[in-house]
C-alpha cells in the first residue's frame, strides 16, 4: 500500500477528529436519532464539492466524510484492511481513537445510515406529508462499527420519486412513468426492489452512479387509480433499508376519445386530397402519403406532421404527376414509401427524414398495396397485373435495405384472381391477407397466407368458405391473428372480423365476429393494449350517407363504438395504426360540399387507449 494513500487517509481522519462533535441536520424528528449523528462531519469545502456532484445526479443530500472515506477506499478493496492496520500503528491516529471513540469505536445501532426522503427540489422535507415515513427502516444491521474489512452498514436510500418528483402531479395521459431512487452502501448494493402498492414490480441491478430507475407503461384504463411507490435496497450481505412512500395518481381520458385531429382546414374547392397511409417516426412525427387530384391530374401527396398533428412539410417527397402513394413505413429513422403509377407499374423508395432520396425500385405490371419493415428487410404485398382487368397472382416481396429483391412468393393455386391487400410481420413470420376469385364464380373468398420472414418459406395458406368476402387488414395479438373485412349478405355489407391461430404453422380459424347491422364495413384493424384491438371503417344506411366508425374489442366483446358526425357517401376510416402505449392512429376520408364545390378531404386522428 502506498504512503500517499496512507497520508490521505490520515488527513481525512484528522478532519474527522477535529470536528467529531459537529452535527449534520438530516430529515426526521427523532431527537435521539439526531443527537447520535455527531460523527457525520461538516467539512464544508469537501461537502460542497461532493454535494454538487450528487445534485447533478438528482441527489438531495451531501454525503458525510465517513461516506467520502468509504467511497475513497472502494477502488482498493483488496488492501483496505492493510490501510487501517497501518493507520492503527500511527501514534497520532491512536491518540485520536482514544480521544474520539465515536469515530472508529463503538457506535449505537441508531447511528446506522437511514433513509432520507427529500423534496423534488433537493431540500430535506422535515415537515411534509411524507416525513413520518421518510426515515424508513433497516434490518440486519451490525451492533458495532468496526475497522477494516469488517465494516458493513446497511444500505442508504435517498429520494424515492415518481416522474422525478417527491409529490408528483396526477398523470393524465398514457405513456411511460419513471420510478426512481438513489441507493448506496459501504460495501455494495446487490439490488433495489421497486414496489407499487406493496407489489414487487421490478428488481433493479443496473444503476447510474447509484441512481436506480424503473419505467412502467401506462397504456390502458385499468392502469388508472391511486397508487403508492416505495423501494427496498438490499446490500450484498442481505441487509435491507426501506425508503419512504410516494403516493401518485393516474387519471386517463375516456378510452376512444381523440388526443388530436388534423388538419383543421378543408382543402381548396375542387381539390381532392386522399390520405392512404401513415407511419410514425422514432421521434413521434407522422408521415402521411396519398394522392392529390386537381383538375383531373393525380399526383403523389406526402405530408410530415408533428407529434400533435401540426403541419411541418406538405411535400417531403417531391410530387410526381401520374403517381400516388399507397403505403409508408419506417426503417430506423428513414421512411419507406410505396406508390403506384397510373400506367400500371409500382414503385418503392427509401428517403432520409428530410426527403432526400436514398434508394428506389420499380416493378412493371404490378399493384403494390402495403409495406412493413422488420429487422433489416422491407416487405411489400400486392398482386401482379391489374386486378380490375386480368387474372392476377397475390405476391409478397422481401427487399434488402437498399431495396433490392431478397425473395418473392406468388399465390395462384386454386383460383384465377388472387390479391394480397395487407400484411403484418411478427415473430419471424409474414402474414398476408386478401381475396381469391374464380372465373366460374365471380364472388370473392377471403384468404390468408403465412411465410417465414427470413427466406419466404411457405408456412400455411387459408381460404375461407364464406362467399362475397374480402379482407382489408390484419393485426397480430397475443392470442393470434385478427383480420378485418366485410362480406355481402342480402344486398348489405357487414363487418367480419376473423380470429386465426397463428402458432404451430396452421392458421386454423378460431372464431368469426360478424355484425348484423346492414352496410357495416371494416376496412382496417390495429392492436391496442392489453390484447385488445380497434376496428375501423364505415356504417351506412342503404343507398345513403355513411359515418366513419371505430370500435374497440376485447376478444369478441365490444367495449365502445364511436361514429364521426360529418358524413357523406364516401366517409370512412381507411387505416388504423398501432402506436406506443395503447394509442391508435386513424386515417379517414370523405367527399363533402361546403357550398363551394365538391371537395375530397382526409384527416388524421389519434385516440386514447
Amino acid at each position: 500500500m502506498t504512503m500517499s494513500f496512507t497520508k490521505t487517509l490520515e488527513q481525512l481522519l484528522a478532519i474527522l477528529r477535529d470536528e467529531a462533535n459537529a452535527t449534520h441536520e438530516i430529515d426526521g424528528t427523532d431527537e435521539e436519532r439526531l443527537s447520535k449523528h455527531k460523527r457525520t462531519a461538516k467539512n464544508h469545502d469537501t461537502q460542497e464539492a461532493l454535494g454538487n456532484a450528487h445534485k447533478a445526479r438528482g441527489m438531495a443530500s451531501s454525503p458525510s466524510l465517513v461516506q467520502l472515506l468509504l467511497i475513497a477506499t472502494l477502488p482498493i478493496s483488496a488492501g483496505c484492511g492493510e490501510v487501517f492496520d497501518a493507520a492503527d500503528e500511527h501514534n497520532e491516529l491512536a491518540d485520536s481513537e482514544s480521544e474520539h471513540g465515536e469515530v472508529m469505536g463503538e457506535v449505537d445501532e441508531d447511528q446506522r445510515p437511514g433513509v432520507n426522503t427529500s423534496t423534488s427540489d433537493g431540500a430535506p422535507d422535515p415537515g411534509g406529508a411524507l416525513s413520518d415515513s421518510g426515515a424508513g427502516s433497516s434490518t440486519g444491521e451490525p451492533e458495532e462499527f468496526t475497522t477494516g474489512d469488517n465494516v458493513d452498514a446497511p444500505p442508504e436510500v435517498l429520494q424515492p420519486e415518481v416522474q422525478g418528483s417527491h409529490a408528483p402531479d396526477p398523470i393524465t395521459a398514457a405513456g411511460p412513468v419513471t420510478l426512481s431512487v438513489i441507493a448506496f452502501d459501504d460495501k455494495a448494493i446487490e439490488r433495489v426492489d421497486f414496489f407499487v402498492d406493496d407489489k414487487l414490480v421490478a428488481a433493479v441491478t443496473d444503476h447510474d452512479y447509484g441512481h436506480y430507475t424503473h419505467t412502467l407503461a401506462i397504456d390502458h384504463q385499468d392502469d388508472a387509480g391511486e397508487f403508492e411507490f416505495h423501494a427496498v435496497a438490499v446490500d450484498n450481505a442481505g441487509q435491507t433499508t426501506t425508503s419512504g412512500t410516494v403516493p401518485w395518481t393516474v387519471e386517463l381520458p375516456e378510452s376512444g376519445s381523440s388526443l388530436f385531429s388534423a388538419p383543421d382546414e378543408p382543402p381548396p374547392p375542387g381539390e381532392h386530397i386522399y390520405w392512404e397511409d401513415v407511419a410514425v417516426s422514432p421521434n413521434g412525427e407522422f408521415f402521411v402519403v396519398g394522392r392529390r387530384i386537381e383538375d383531373g391530374v393525380v399526383s403523389l401527396l406526402s405530408e410530415r406532421r408533428g407529434p400533435g398533428g401540426s403541419l411541418i412539410d406538405d411535400s417531403w417527397v417531391p410530387p410526381t404527376n401520374g403517381r400516388f402513394g399507397v403505403a409508408v413505413a419506417f426503417m430506423d429513422s428513414t421512411p419507406i414509401v410505396v406508390a403506384r403509377d397510373v400506367d400500371g407499374s409500382s414503385w418503392v423508395g427509401r428517403y432520409t427524414a428530410s426527403g432526400s432520396p436514398m434508394y428506389q425500385y420499380i416493378v412493371d405490371d404490378a399493384e403494390w398495396r402495403d409495406v412493413a419493415v422488420a429487422g433489416d428487410l422491407v416487405y411489400v404485398v400486392g398482386n401482379t397485373g391489374a386486378l380490375s382487368t386480368t387474372d392476377t397472382n397475390a405476391r409478397t416481396w422481401a427487399m434488402t435495405p437498399e431495396l433490392e429483391p431478397y425473395w418473392i412468393r406468388n399465390e395462384n393455386a386454386g383460383g384465377d384472381k388472387h390479391v394480397a391487400r395487407a400484411l403484418a410481420v411478427a415473430d419471424g413470420r409474414v402474414f398476408a391477407v386478401g381475396q381469391i376469385t374464380y372465373d366460374n364464380n365471380p364472388q370473392p373468398y377471403g384468404a390468408a397466407w403465412a411465410y417465414a420472414a427470413e427466406d419466404g418459406t411457405p408456412l400455411w395458406s387459408r381460404e375461407f368458405p364464406t362467399e362475397n368476402e374480402d379482407i382489408f387488414g390484419v393485426t397480430v395479438l397475443p392470442d393470434g391473428l385478427r383480420t378485418a373485412g366485410l362480406k355481402e349478405n342480402d344486398g348489405g355489407k357487414r363487418m367480419l372480423v376473423r380470429h386465426l391461430q397463428a402458432d404451430n404453422g396452421i392458421g386454423v380459424p378460431i372464431s368469426a365476429l360478424e355484425q348484423t347491422a346492414d352496410v357495416e364495413i371494416a376496412y382496417t384493424i390495429a392492436a391496442s393494449s392489453h390484447g385488445e384491438y380497434v376496428v375501423a371503417g364505415a356504417e351506412c344506411a342503404f343507398g345513403a350517407e355513411c359515418f366513419a366508425q371505430r370500435r374497440r374489442y376485447a376478444g369478441n366483446s365490444k367495449k365502445w363504438q364511436v361514429q364521426m358526425g360529418l358524413k357523406s357517401s364516401a366517409t370512412r376510416y381507411v387505416v388504423a395504426k398501432t402506436l406506443p402505449y395503447g394509442y391508435v392512429a386513424l386515417l379517414g376520408q370523405h367527399d363533402v360540399n361546403y357550398g363551394n364545390g365538391d371537395q375530397g378531404s382526409s384527416w388524421l386522428r389519434v385516440i386514447h387507449p
